[in-house]
């Protein structure tokens, strides 16, 4: 027997009407699929390309940025663009067995910003090794050595630095001149002949009670190559050169587009960082590199010469000012180190029977008592000791009745428990460079090193990314809401966008 089944219009409009809506929310849900799914694989597509960093730079440096060039001698956001495409592709489902819902296909991949390790003054770059170290520096250690690097500056420029041996010298000899002069006009038109052994007499009896004079003495030694006077063996020390024409300090730098490096800043606590980054990762004298381009790294970075021999003597000559400037500061503290020299000055200088005479002599006789203290300071530096930035009397070594002597046989100053390194000294100076000046000459220093695995030889540090950013597009077909639709139109295609950003400091 057969059934007839019958259906009104009215029901027949509500299922379609029933059926649409179902479907549209089968495709709303479908939407947030896919939008979900496009910023998931961008997301990954960018994750997947960024850890494609730079190996030399984090095996020797610890810092982390993607080679824009790929080890080729030619930067391209193209080659990066090229990688993220592959990436996306690949972490993206395809929809050939139809089974997949989805359907999302990926359309391009565009850069939108990015900066690299030398822009803004390499700020960014300083900041990435500031991170680095701050796991393993306590904040009240960074505020203890921040006091010692604003103490040395102090030192530096107290007005011990306008004590001046030449001003002193200069003195003494115009007095002597005038004295000469006044003798000249005094004596007679006539001598007599046996008057003149008599003079003989008192010369030889003046020269046996004459002092050393300490002006001469630092004048003399102020003549002689620096290094000779503080590195016990001279011809040990490195004699390597570098051209610094393509440095990095130097050439045309790569800029990217991005602002990120523009609104870095860095602290007192970020230089601390960098200054104990660089004792960390970067040679000096007294623990030289065995096989590099420089051997001394830090006195480079501080002085910024082609060879290290003028490296070391730009680093010890702004040493020794600074030694002789902290001595000045304790000889004027000491009453009876400045009865020493008002001695000598008036030994020196009472002849001129002038005070501001004796008083210029006896600023320069403290100047030289100083330099010769700083001398033997330094040679303890070098050889791996410590010097106080302000010493004590039982710390103190020259004595000022044989300053000649105390030079002898390369004889060094007294260590200080309390002292500070010869790295600790050159951090000192650095603190107070100018940021871009630091990173760029720190760069330099990289570079070089990194250059020496054969595989890395056209490593440049201009071309690492930091930072970027990608415009992302893909595109799909409605599934569902084209099943069940009361019109005979065809649904349009959806278009996807989504924007993702990566930094190596986050």
């Amino acid at each position: 027997m057969k059934i007839r089944a019958n259906i009104t219009v009215f029901a027949a409009l509500s299922l379609m009407l029933t059926a649409s809506f179902l479907f549209a929310l089968l495709e709303a849900a479908r939407v947030r699929g896919l939008e979900t799914c496009a910023a998931l694989v961008s997301r990954i597509g960018m994750e997947s390309v960024c850890a494609e960093y730079q190996p030399g730079l984090w095996e020797q440096y610890h810092l982390l940025y993607l080679d824009g060039a790929y080890g080729t001698e030619h930067f391209s956001m193209g080659n990066v663009t090229e990688r993220m495409e592959q990436r996306v592709t690949e972490n993206l489902a395809k929809p050939d067995n139809g089974s997949n819902l989805l359907q999302l296909q990926f359309v391009q991949a565009q850069p939108q910003e990015y900066t690299l390790a030398a822009d803004g003054d390499g700020a960014a770059f300083l900041k990435q090794a500031a991170l680095y170290m701050k796991k393993s520096l306590p904040e009240r250690v960074m505020k203890e050595l921040y006091d010692n690097y604003q103490e040395g500056r102090q030192v530096e420029e107290s007005e011990g630095a306008e004590y001046s041996v030449e001003d002193a010298d200069r003195a003494l000899r115009e007095a002597k001149e005038a004295e000469q002069s006044t003798e000249q006009e005094a004596l007679p038109d006539e001598v007599p002949v046996e008057e003149s052994g008599g003079g003989q007499d008192v010369v030889a009896q003046e020269t046996e009670g004459e002092v050393e004079n300490p002006l001469e003495l630092v004048l003399a030694l102020k003549e002689n190559a620096i290094l000779g006077m503080v590195v016990e063996d001279i011809s040990e020390l490195s004699s390597n050169q570098v051209s610094l024409k393509e440095s990095v300090s130097k050439r045309q730098r790569q800029k990217g587009t991005g602002s990120e490096s523009e609104t870095v800043r860095l602290d007192w606590k970020d230089r601390v960082l960098i200054l104990e980054y660089l004792d960390e990762c970067f040679c000096d004298y007294t623990e030289p590199k065995a096989e590099g381009e420089l051997s001394y790294e830090l006195e480079y970075v501080l002085c910024g010469k082609d060879g290290d021999r003028e490296n070391l003597e730009g680093a010890v000559n702004r040493l020794l000012f600074l030694r002789e400037v902290a001595n000045v500061t304790h000889i004027l503290s000491n009453g009876k180190k400045l009865n020493e020299a008002l001695t000598i000055a008036t030994a020196l200088a009472g002849f001129s029977g002038n005070p501001a005479v004796i008083k210029i002599v006896q600023i320069g006789i403290v100047a030289a008592w100083a330099y010769v203290e700083s001398i033997l300071d330094v040679r303890t530096l070098l050889a791996g000791g410590k010097i106080a930035l302000l010493k004590n009397g039982q710390q103190w070594t020259a004595d000022t009745g044989n300053l000649a002597g105390a030079l002898q046989n390369h004889a060094r100053a007294k260590e200080c428990d309390n002292g500070f390194s010869y790295q600790t000294y050159l951090k000192l100076f650095l603190f107070g460079m100018k940021t871009g000046k630091l990173a760029y000459r720190m760069m330099d220093v990289m570079e070089w090193a990194i250059r020496k695995v054969p595989e890395y030889a056209n490593f440049r540090m201009d071309f690492m990314i930091g930072s970027l950013s990608y415009a992302y597009s893909y595109e799909t077909r409605p599934l569902f809401s084209g099943l069940a639709s009361i019109d005979s139109g065809k649904p349009a295609g959806y278009v996807f966008e989504t924007e993702k950003q990566f930094s190596y400091m986050e």
